[in-house]
C-alpha cells in the first residue's frame, strides 16, 4: 500500500473530506488532490507531517505502514497495575462491569458525532462547532417493554448535529424499559427513519393494536435484545405495521 493509499484510508475510517484535510493541513485542495491520485508519487517531508498531523495519526504509518506501538498513559498502567493484582474473582468482576460499560458507551457514542469538516480550524485544532438541524421529537414514549400508547401526534422540534444518521431520521422517540438492554436503555433517545417495511433482524418501531413497540424484527414475532423477555408473537395482534427503521440513538448531552 502506497502513502497516498494508506492517506484515504484513513480518511474514510474518519470520515474527512478533502476539503476538511486540506483547511486542517494547509495543503492547497488542488496539490492534495494530485497527491491523492497519485500524480504526485511521494511526498515532500514537510506535506508529510502535516497531513499525519491533520489526521492525527504516526508519520511512520503513513510514510511505512507500521503501526505506531501504543503507549499507556501514567493512569493507565497504574490501572493495569492494580488489575493484576486482583484473584480470579476479583478479575471476574472487574471484566463484567467493563463489558457493560463498554457496550453501554458504545452503543451511545456510535452513532452522533459532529462533522470533521465543519469541527477543524484553520491550524487544525478542534472547536466545538457543528452545524444543527431540527428533527420532530415525538411526546409519547416507545415501550422496549410492554406495548405503550404511540397514537399521538404531538411533538416538538429538537435540535441535533446534523451528520450521516441524523440526516436520515424522520423523527425521533424516546426509549421506556429495559427489554432491548445491554445495546438500548431506559430514556434513551432513538432516531428514526420512516419506512412501512423492514427486513428481519433489524430493528424498527412497531404498531400492534394501537400500541407502540422498539423491538427486533424476527419471523412472525417481535424480538427483545434482553434475552429474559420472550418473543411477543404476532398473531395475537388484529393489526400490525412498521413506523420505521431505528438507524440511532442520540447522545445527550451532560
Amino acid at each position: 500500500m502506497s502513502f497516498s493509499e494508506r492517506v484515504k484510508l484513513i480518511k474514510k475510517e474518519k470520515g474527512v473530506t478533502n476539503e476538511a484535510l486540506s483547511k486542517a493541513s494547509g495543503i492547497p485542495l488542488g496539490t492534495l488532490g494530485k497527491l491523492l491520485s497519485g500524480f504526485t508519487e511521494e511526498p515532500k517531508l514537510s506535506t508529510a507531517i502535516s497531513i499525519a498531523e491533520a489526521l492525527d495519526c504516526s508519520l511512520e504509518y503513513l510514510a511505512t505502514g507500521k503501526e505506531e506501538p501504543m503507549r499507556l498513559s501514567e493512569a493507565e498502567e497504574t490501572r493495569l497495575e492494580k488489575y493484576r493484582a486482583l484473584d480470579a474473582h476479583g478479575a471476574r468482576v472487574c471484566d463484567f462491569i467493563l463489558d457493560e460499560e463498554y457496550m453501554r458507551c458504545a452503543a451511545v457514542s456510535r452513532n452522533v458525532r459532529a462533522d470533521i469538516g465543519e469541527a477543524i480550524s484553520e491550524t487544525g485544532n478542534v472547536k466545538k462547532k457543528a452545524r444543527m438541524i431540527k428533527i420532530p421529537f415525538f411526546s409519547d414514549r416507545v415501550s422496549a417493554g410492554l406495548g405503550e400508547h404511540l397514537e399521538s401526534d404531538e411533538y416538538t422540534e429538537i435540535s441535533v448535529v446534523e451528520n450521516e444518521k441524523t440526516k436520515r431520521a424522520d423523527f425521533a422517540l424516546r426509549v421506556s424499559g429495559d427489554s432491548m438492554e445491554p445495546r438500548y436503555h431506559d430514556g434513551d433517545i432513538l432516531l428514526v427513519e420512516n419506512t412501512p417495511n423492514i427486513d428481519i433482524g433489524e430493528l424498527g418501531i412497531f404498531i400492534c393494536d394501537g400500541e407502540g413497540y422498539f423491538k427486533e424484527l424476527g419471523k412472525g414475532c417481535l424480538i427483545s435484545l434482553n434475552k429474559k423477555y420472550a418473543p411477543i408473537q404476532l398473531s395475537q395482534f388484529e393489526s400490525f405495521s412498521c413506523r420505521g427503521a431505528v438507524i440511532g440513538t442520540l447522545r445527550q448531552r451532560g
